[in-house]
């Protein structure tokens, strides 16, 4: 498996689901810069389960501990190492696959590539890997801050219903709607949890304050960069920059341009690959949770028919808790581009 990412900062992430830890590791990162985990514990506490009744009932503290790269909380430039124990992993409610694959899950693709598989959660290809993302996207989110560089999301559209948010907090960097669509978001959550079901989610991504020149044409752009990242989270299938260009013609995408800027921003802050110096917009759709508790037609390690139920723990809806990773991503990834563009310069 290909567990490294990143050009000049690499990263490698460890651990399955419902192993003792999970873990990443960061290389090639700059010393003497100040790290405190309480902070990287306040972003991570963003994805953490158990958190509403509309995530998934795995209790994880999602204690994060750094034992490498750091010396009274400043960084000494050898890698970090930073870990999280698994406490909530409760795998017997998974016997019942040990021999059976789950529709939609990786389990049937791993196990024709690699001739074994975990099938407890999932093992490497859970969501829970993705916590060692946001431990790392932390650090990235902050240092972008801190060059203001901002990083926010918010929740577009649940299932078949449209969320129109009418205020953003800063304290909470979140964007949140009126009371009676909260109202409204829950009986309609609590309604496909009880029929034992999920729904999509589709969320918006802005990056403001990004540079002009971010980006290599023709094999390294920057949103191919982004994309990279973003589609390896899971449950991510659709990836869109700007506008909806699908009913547009050409002179309602091009954004023209005067000597003080460009007067509209379709193309989501990227030209040819190269930032542009606007805001980039990201949309990025998330499908159903795979698991659900409705028995269904599967084969198992001997490809015979079997009618399978999948039991344990799952978010109704995966996409709720994903915006710290994505943001976590495109951190790592800007940053990235940020100290290679400086090498370039």
């Amino acid at each position: 498996m290909n567990n490294i990412f990143g050009e000049i900062t690499k990263f490698i992430t460890f651990g399955e689901s419902h192993g003792l830890l999970i873990g990443v590791i960061i290389d090639n990162f700059f010393s003497n810069y100040y790290i405190l985990e309480k902070k990287i514990q306040k972003f991570l506490n963003l994805r953490k389960p158990f958190t509403s009744l509309f995530s998934t009932q795995r209790k994880e503290k999602d204690k994060i501990k750094i034992f490498t790269g750091i010396f009274n909380n400043i960084t000494t430039g050898s890698p970090l190492l930073m870990i999280i124990k698994n406490h909530d992993n409760i795998s017997n409610d998974y016997n019942n696959i040990v021999n059976n694959f789950r529709p939609g899950h990786a389990d049937f693709t791993y196990f024709k590539k690699y001739k074994i598989r975990d099938h407890r959660g999932g093992g490497r290809s859970s969501a829970r890997e993705t916590a060692c993302r946001v431990a790392a996207g932390a650090i990235f989110k902050e240092i972008l801050y801190n060059k203001g560089i901002i990083i926010r999301s918010f929740i577009k559209k649940i299932g078949i219903l449209k969320i129109n948010f009418t205020y953003w907090n800063s304290i909470l960097n979140r964007f949140f709607t009126n009371i009676v669509q909260i109202s409204n978001i829950k009986n309609y959550i609590n309604n496909i949890k009880n029929s034992s079901n999920s729904i999509s989610a589709v969320i918006i991504t802005v990056v403001n304050g990004v540079k002009f020149g971010l980006g290599d044409p023709i094999y390294k752009k920057l949103n191919a960069e982004l994309s990279n990242m973003i589609f390896s989270i899971n449950a991510v299938k659709s990836i869109k920059f700007g506008i909806n260009f699908s009913r547009k013609n050409s002179f309602q995408i091009k954004d023209e341009i005067e000597k003080f800027g460009f007067l509209s921003n379709n193309n989501g802050g990227l030209l040819g690959g190269v930032s542009n110096g606007q805001p980039i917009v990201v949309t990025i759709k998330f499908k159903p949770t795979s698991s659900t508790s409705k028995s269904i037609k599967t084969i198992n390690n001997n490809f015979i028919n079997v009618i399978n139920k999948t039991y344990g723990r799952h978010d109704p809806c995966v996409g709720l808790r994903a915006i710290p990773v994505i943001e976590s991503m495109i951190s790592i990834v800007i940053f990235n581009k940020i100290i290679k563009q400086k090498i370039y310069d």
